[in-house]
């Protein structure tokens, strides 16, 4: 049970937009409209940003960048803003000590927009002297923060048309398919791990990937063509077991060719190596 809270946790936020209900309050003998809406409450990446210590003077605090240049907080917000002050920025900072040893790690994140994409979350550790060294960037995980400081990273967003639409998913006839898509990281000593997995989870990938190996096969007749989702489910899968099991290609790969032995499988395996690798250039774990 303790693998599928964390899925929650990660689970991708949807926006949902509520119709105004109208109610007539008179005034005067005049109707006036008044909105009435549901408000969502916020999630654990939202809250942590919201509630924690901010930098007052960000023209005074450097960045040491991942290219080894140097550049003031204030102009990397800036260059997050794409250079307009005036235009809308979906970003935020936060101070906290992430590993517990005294020192208090820089966090920025930011939305970048478009469609299903995308957040970026930057860590940078103290040097003194209000200079920061960058660390690590997580990218389109909707990678949720939680109290504890632990940081569960999906793989929705990177796999969402993986043979199939974003917002397809897979529907489990038989009640035992155990839903699998993140993994938790946490910062330890200037590193982000991934906190490995154990004999439970590879029972439940084994098992899951069992389940979906053995439905009828659906063809694809085309490049772009769609399923309703199974193979995506497959691939959310064998991602967790690839980063939650030492990163290693070969020993994923046996486990696929394990379970699934329809026709694509070469096709199916050239695409998901493809969108590990560039997984891997867009994040820092």
């Amino acid at each position: 049970m303790g693998y599928i809270k964390k899925i929650t946790a990660g689970c991708i936020s949807f926006l949902f937009w509520i119709h105004p209900v109208f109610s007539q309050v008179e005034t005067d003998t005049v109707f006036y409209p008044r909105d009435s809406v549901i408000e969502l409450p916020p999630d654990p990446t939202t809250i942590f940003f919201q509630e924690g210590e901010k930098i007052k003077t960000p023209d005074k605090v450097r960045l040491r960048l991942k290219n080894k240049k140097q550049q003031t907080l204030a102009a990397f917000f800036k260059e997050l803003g794409y250079g307009d002050p005036d235009s809308p920025q979906f970003m935020d900072h936060v101070l906290s000590d992430l590993d517990n040893d005294g020192k208090k790690e820089l966090l920025i994140w930011n939305y970048t927009g478009g469609a299903h994409c995308c957040d970026e979350i930057w860590l940078f550790r103290p040097l003194g002297n209000s200079l920061y060294q960058y660390t690590h960037k997580l990218f389109a995980g909707n990678t949720q923060i939680t109290a504890g400081k632990e940081f569960v990273y999906n793989f929705h967003e990177q796999l969402g048309y993986f043979f199939t639409c974003f917002a397809c998913g897979y529907e489990d006839s038989t009640g035992r398919l155990v839903p699998l898509a993140a993994v938790s990281l946490r910062y330890q000593q200037g590193k982000l791990l991934v906190q490995p997995g154990d004999t439970a989870l590879k029972k439940i990938i084994n098992a899951n990937l069992s389940l979906l190996g053995s439905r009828p096969f659906q063809a694809l007749d085309e490049e772009w063509s769609q399923d309703d989702g199974w193979r995506k489910e497959i691939a959310l899968n064998l991602a967790v077991f690839y980063y939650s099991f030492g990163r290693n290609l070969s020993a994923t790969r046996q486990l696929f060719l394990k379970h699934y032995r329809h026709p694509d499988a070469v096709r199916f395996w050239d695409r998901f190596r493809e969108q590990i690798r560039y997984i891997r250039t867009q994040n820092d774990f």
